[in-house]
């Protein structure tokens, strides 16, 4: 048991810290991408990727990335087992919650597939926007197509929400022993959670809405992904700002998988 307790967190930990050197480059990207739009397009996953391989030693951290993106895919497979129904939550809430995690499981392990390939310097042209508008692409070939691109943008869009939420209630506390950890400590977990987890919401909002307008209007070049939700910040007043901002939030989300690395709870 002790050996399984073990292996279960080193794999936990493994995937926060992946995920804090993601967001951290993202934010960092996002920032910059303030100045112009050429930097407007370096803000990707798969330009994190490009630019940890380029750095000194960049192979060995890109294989560490890769391999702690694949930790934390497997975390969130093992905590569709390992997760109990929390008193408070229905019966409905834990199957979402259960079902939650096998879409982020699965999200990541696409993650660490595409860093991968970047690793191995197999091509890939796709970007965050193409990737989307090519699967509303094929998903409108269909008749049934249309349908199922709205509720992909219909589920982002819930999954925007929870995000807010996670902001609004600071419920994320509950993953650390509190009563274990020093007041400062809360209040980094507390800041860094708050940020990030609104500007993931900022961003999934705008993503989301971008899958139900491609299917509103039947043209999947609506969709997008990331790259699409700053141009279209860009173009609101006080547009740089507000890029800033989600920049920041998303390195303040990093920080708090930096913190979730070192101080959640693995049961």
């Amino acid at each position: 048991m002790k050996t399984l307790f073990k292996w279960k967190k080193v794999t936990a930990k493994a995937g926060y810290s992946a995920k804090t050197l993601m967001y951290v480059m993202l934010g960092a990207f996002i920032l910059t991408s303030v100045l112009t739009t050429p930097n407007r397009e370096k803000a990707s996953q798969s330009n994190v990727f490009i630019t940890l391989k380029q750095q000194p030693l960049g192979q060995i951290f890109l294989c560490i990335l890769v391999v702690g993106l694949a930790c934390y895919a497997l975390w969130r497979w093992l905590q569709i087992f390992i997760e109990d129904k929390s008193e408070d939550d229905s019966l409905f809430v834990h199957i979402i919650n259960k079902l939650f995690f096998f879409v982020s499981g699965a999200f990541y392990f696409a993650a660490a597939y595409a860093g991968g390939k970047t690793l191995l310097e197999i091509q890939s042209s796709s970007s965050s926007k193409g990737n989307s508008k090519e699967v509303s692409e094929y998903l409108l070939q269909y008749e049934w197509g249309l349908m199922v691109v709205a509720a992909i943008g219909v589920c982002i869009l819930i999954f925007a929400i929870v995000q807010f939420k996670h902001a609004y209630t600071t419920d994320f506390l509950k993953k650390f022993s509190l009563s274990s950890l020093s007041q400062r400590i809360t209040k980094y977990v507390t800041i860094t959670g708050r940020l990030g987890y609104t500007a993931r919401g900022v961003i999934y909002s705008l993503v989301g809405g971008f899958f139900i307008l491609a299917a509103l209007l039947s043209n999947p070049s609506e969709a997008g992904g990331l790259q699409k939700a700053l141009e279209t910040l860009m173009k609101q007043p006080f547009g740089p700002y507000l890029i800033a901002a989600v920049g920041v939030g998303f390195i303040m989300f990093g920080l708090y998988c930096a913190l979730e690395a070192k101080y959640r709870k693995v049961e």
